[in-house]
């Protein structure tokens, strides 16, 4: 295997780049190194003898040099959190880029193209239990842009005979996560903001099961030409989430309360505002998911064709994620 992980630089592609040189793959990753922790990730992926090629997807020349000679392609490339760009931005990125990665592909003989996708394309408050087959909701650009580039997936792959598969993870977290890493120090410090009642439903995933799900769609042919869902061993709610967070981290309390709807309206307000002055929001929608989303999936076709399960709960989970940020002094013992 010769293994080519864009967006390698990042939480999960970093994890995946890792994987697979445990496995013995040769593995290169594109990514760019513009926060801490990308840099961080690509001297610890360097260390172990990872190829790295710092630049974006849209580079169509360092796309077409990153994807010479692999065998597999994990798509993880992404513009996700940039609350203060254009909808072409995230079209760059998340389209044209995409687009150029698939057909560089199809040309190098890519034998697997595993794309990335977000269960975020189902919205954000989905009554009972979403399927892959559930109707789509995209909220935002995002959302819009995954569910286009699922389409360009489809499509290249049909037409340059590009064999692939689509992933869609629900919240990932675990070690060298950055996002959940504010959730653990707001909760360790006993000041973490709690909007609303927290009763809404997350499906969390630890890392090393999204790992194992990609690594399966490389092995089994009835991962071909299909989308799959891969969740957690079951949902929690927000306030379950914070509590087991809380008991892990040993704080006497999370934080405080605070209404939800004036929050929601002031995360509209400030990223107009930024948008229009070009900076980046301090908060934004999207941002603000996090405390309304409510939401469960069902992992059973991922269970059936790849042969996955997820194996790491919420509190294993947990555990596992505090002793990194503790070993790697990202939060105080």
């Amino acid at each position: 295997m010769r293994l080519l992980v864009t967006g390698g630089t990042g939480f999960i592609g970093s994890h995946l780049a890792e994987h697979g040189r445990k496995l013995g793959a040769e593995v290169v990753v594109l990514g760019l190194a513009e926060r801490p922790e990308e840099r961080a990730n690509i001297e610890l992926l360097r260390r172990q003898g990872v190829e790295v090629l710092a630049g974006s997807i849209t580079d169509a020349e360092l796309c077409g040099r990153a994807v010479r000679g692999a065998t597999h392609v994990f798509h993880l490339a992404v513009a996700m959190r940039e609350g203060a760009k254009d909808d072409e931005f995230f079209e760059s990125i998340n389209l044209d880029g995409t687009r150029a990665l698939l057909e560089a592909s199809a040309n190098a003989g890519v034998r697997r193209f595993v794309y990335c996708s977000t269960i975020g394309i189902y919205g954000h408050r989905a009554p009972g239990v979403t399927r892959e087959d559930s109707p789509f909701r995209p909220g935002n650009i995002y959302e819009r842009t995954k569910v286009a580039a699922e389409r360009l997936v489809r499509q290249v792959g049909a037409e340059r005979s590009l064999p692939w598969s689509i992933l869609r993870p629900a919240d990932v977290y675990g070690p060298r996560d950055q996002r959940l890493l504010k959730l653990f120090k707001g909760v360790a410090a006993g000041r973490f903001p709690l909007f609303g009642a927290g009763e809404g439903r997350r499906h969390m995933i630890y890392v090393d099961d999204v790992v194992s799900g990609f690594f399966r769609a490389c092995e089994r042919e009835r991962a071909l030409g299909d989308a799959f869902i891969l969740a957690g061993p079951k949902s929690c709610t927000l306030r379950e989430l914070v509590e087991e967070v809380r008991k892990a981290t040993g704080s006497r309390r999370y934080g405080f309360r605070l209404p939800l709807k004036p929050m929601l309206t002031v995360a509209g307000v400030v990223e107009d505002v930024s948008r229009r002055l070009g900076v980046e929001p301090p908060i934004y929608r999207r941002r603000m998911d996090f405390f309304w989303s409510d939401s469960e999936f069902d992992t059973a076709r991922a269970r059936q064709a790849l042969d996955w399960a997820p194996r790491v709960d919420l509190p294993e989970g947990i555990r596992r994620t505090l002793e990194d940020y503790r070993s790697t002094g990202a939060l105080a013992a």
